[in-house]
């Protein structure tokens, strides 16, 4: 997955351009979310592939960014992770999995060149 590469560059000691580290979060979501999208899915009676889950949490992403997804900032990413994770409903998952994502959505941002 592309965003899954990109996470794992943002997570090197190389700097990231903004739209990176918005791909870099998009593969922190998947990581994070990606499960609970999967899910949601089943309950409707459909089943998402590693791609779809992809391409759901981008039009996530993409909606609630509106014209700041095409050029992120450090800014925008940030409201974006706070908002993803709202509509996630992240603040019931597992304390350890809260931090973590937390942590690396942090570091991503940081890189921003």
């Amino acid at each position: 997955m592309h965003v899954k590469d990109q996470l794992n560059k943002a997570k090197s000691a190389v700097s990231v351009t903004p739209l990176e580290a918005r791909e870099a979060m998009l593969g922190c979501f998947v990581t994070i979310h990606g499960e609970t999208l999967k899910r949601g899915a089943m309950l409707m009676g459909e089943k998402l592939s590693d791609e779809e889950t992809e391409r759901q949490a981008r039009a996530s992403m993409r909606s609630l960014m509106g014209a700041d997804f095409e050029k992120p900032t450090a800014v925008s990413l940030s409201a974006a992770k706070l908002r993803m994770d709202q509509k996630m409903n992240f603040s019931k998952a597992p304390q350890d999995l809260r931090d973590l994502h937390d942590q690396v959505c942090s570091m991503i941002v940081r890189k921003v060149a």
